[in-house]
Order: structure tokens, then sequence, then C-alpha cells
């Protein structure tokens, strides 16, 4: 009785670990897709501030002083 209460034992203690350690591999996954979509956004962002940039850039040298 005591073998088996023993095995018990270790398997839920090894079922704990196991269990950590997939919550940690989730969180893992979601960080690494989260940091993908803010790379992608700051790329998009980026490339609209550079647009919006060089037209005012345009507009700035289309001024006409008398």
């Amino acid at each position: 009785m005591v073998n088996t209460m023993n095995w018990i034992i270790a398997k839920a203690s090894r079922l704990g670990r196991k269990r950590k350690g997939s919550v940690f591999v989730e969180y893992l996954l979601l960080l690494t897709l989260v940091g993908i979509g803010v790379i992608a956004g700051l790329a998009a962002v980026r490339g609209a501030l550079i647009s919006e940039l060089f037209d005012l850039a345009d507009a700035i040298k289309g001024i006409e002083c008398p």
C-alpha cells in the first residue's frame, strides 16, 4: 500500500511539473506572436510616417515667397 501511495505521489508531482512547463510554453508562444505583431505594426507606421514627411517636404518646397 505504501508503495502504491509513493507511486501516486510521484506521478502527481511529475504531472504538476509538466503542467507548469506547458503553461510557460503557452505564454512564450503568446509573447512571440505579440512581438511579431508589434514589429509588423511599427514597420507599417514607419512607412506611413516617412510618406507623410515627404509630402510635407514637397508642400514646404512648393511655397513661393514674393
